[in-house]
């Protein structure tokens, strides 16, 4: 697997084929290799695009969970730009076509770092209104921090309640009261973990199959 998270296959005895069969696809014409090999790429995005349906991995285990929490599905883009490209009519690649999605696709198939800053933050989710009310993720966190507000009757404080912080607090000011109490600085970058996601593979005994009965239908 590359960097642009490409499925690469070449038609040979240790990845897809028998020697009959090898010698069989290598004595056509290249055109008719051509066809055959994007066939099979048709093929096996067809599978990835399975997968992301319905959240599974190469293995068939589902995808691994958001680090949110959030149940949304994922992946949802990444089967719409593969594309399958045959290089000297004797090797299939799998790919996107844009050298950014390929990336993206790469980390989600086999995991790692991502980089996040705040202005990349603010391209995808746009900038943050400041004068809204506080959201309940900073009330709670507000909360663990020990903020307290003052009692209706009586002197001294009592623990504030997610209600009253987002009904008296705005965005900006819940942020910057978060930030003193962590008294930690801004961070403008950031790294995210990714887990892996593979939707993009498939093992020598299948292609070898698919194969076969492509050719068995072209030739």
């Amino acid at each position: 697997m590359s960097a642009n998270s490409g499925l690469s296959i070449t038609p040979n005895k240790k990845q897809a084929l028998s020697l009959k069969n090898q010698l069989l696809l290598l004595s056509l014409p290249a055109k008719k290799r051509i066809r055959i090999l994007k066939t099979l790429g048709r093929h096996e995005r067809a599978l990835a695009r399975k997968r992301i349906r319905s959240q599974t991995t190469v293995d068939g285990h589902k995808f691994a969970g958001r680090a949110d929490g959030r149940k949304a599905k994922m992946l949802k883009r990444m089967g719409k730009t593969l594309e399958p490209y045959v290089k000297g009519a004797n090797r299939l690649e799998l790919k996107h076509k844009a050298a950014l999605t390929g990336r993206i696709a790469a980390l989600q198939q086999e995991g790692g770092t991502e980089t996040m800053s705040a202005s990349r933050m603010a391209r995808i989710h746009g900038k943050s209104d400041l004068d809204s009310p506080a959201t309940r993720s900073q009330a709670k966190a507000l909360i663990s921090l020990g903020y307290k507000s003052k009692k209706v009757k009586g002197k001294g404080y009592r623990r504030a309640t997610i209600l009253e912080i987002t009904a008296s607090m705005n965005r900006g000011k819940a942020g910057f009261i978060l930030k003193l109490l962590r008294d930690k600085p801004n961070k403008t970058r950031w790294p995210i973990p990714v887990k892996a996601r593979p939707f993009l593979g498939d093992s020598t005994e299948n292609v070898q199959r698919q194969l076969v009965k492509i050719i068995e239908q072209i030739n």
